[in-house]
């Protein structure tokens, strides 16, 4: 196993990367805590640079250490307190490693069935929780609209709990080039809004009307290939010209909640889009 004391000039270099404009100039991110750790050293384990870790989280987690070891990871060992001061939410284990290469979103589109996008959603913890529902539903790829919070920041890894190594995660993308590049790929976009045209509920119905009865509803079809669009918290699509896109979709409140956070709203759209396909496995 590669693996040598963290020296101060190891841990200064990874600290650094708590801070945006360290992550730009290097292009390099923090992944922290065991199973995040765990998921890019088995999924994306060429992104990894480094591991840091306290020497009782190397024995507590012997599989992660076993991983390190298969892919020639550097481990830099740190003792408790220097380890606290690089990171207070790693639970001892800590990598660094290599901003992707982002694909074109038109590269992706023509092989996708399910696409979670989102339009300037702002609060980290959300997008992490975007990314993790998108891969729980076997979404093919997330697409973070402009204002979107940064996908690599320290909180957004941490909320996706290894998501983001497991699809493809592509930042900064235009809504108009998105709703462009979908239509082109034969994609439906359904915009997820309060004030949809469209109920959620009336789609499920004509999906099985459709799949179980012969009969074709004047109503968007759930069974085709879709972008779900998502807004900001706070002001949703305010500024983006949506009527380009083929509906907009509520989901109906039926208790006395004002609306539904914009993280379980997509976690809702992505799962109905999944389950309602005939012939879509579930894994087990």
């Amino acid at each position: 196993m590669r693996i040598k004391p963290a020296t101060r000039a190891a841990l200064g270099r990874a600290q650094n990367l708590h801070r945006r404009e360290a992550r730009t100039r290097y292009k390099q991110f923090l992944v922290e805590g065991p199973q995040a750790v765990r998921e890019i050293l088995t999924y994306q384990p060429r992104l990894v640079r480094d591991l840091f870790a306290e020497e009782n989280a190397l024995r507590a987690h012997a599989d992660i250490r076993s991983l390190a070891d298969e892919h020639s990871v550097w481990t830099h060992v740190a003792d408790p307190d220097d380890f606290r001061e690089l990171s207070s939410n790693a639970q001892g284990v800590l990598v660094v490693a290599d901003v992707p290469n982002q694909p074109s979103i038109r590269d992706l589109l023509p092989s996708a069935r399910i696409v979670l996008a989102t339009a300037a959603v702002s609060d980290p913890g959300n997008v992490g929780t975007i990314v993790r529902s998108a891969d729980a539903a076997g979404a093919d790829a997330v697409f973070l609209g402009q204002g979107s919070a940064e996908a690599f920041s320290p909180k957004v890894v941490r909320s996706t709990v290894g998501s983001l190594f497991h699809l493809p995660c592509v930042t900064g993308v235009d809504f108009t080039d998105l709703v462009e590049a979908a239509h082109e790929a034969g994609l439906q976009v359904l915009i997820a809004d309060a004030q949809g045209d469209w109920e959620l509920t009336r789609l499920i119905e004509a999906a099985g009307e459709r799949r179980f009865l012969g009969v074709r509803a004047d109503a968007p079809d759930l069974t085709r290939p879709t972008v779900w669009v998502v807004g900001n918290e706070a002001h949703g699509f305010q500024g983006l010209d949506v009527s380009a896109a083929d509906a907009s979709v509520s989901i109906p409140i039926f208790g006395k909640a004002e609306s539904l956070n914009v993280s379980m709203a997509a976690a809702l759209c992505v799962y109905i889009s999944r389950l309602i396909r005939p012939g879509d496995d579930v894994a087990r």
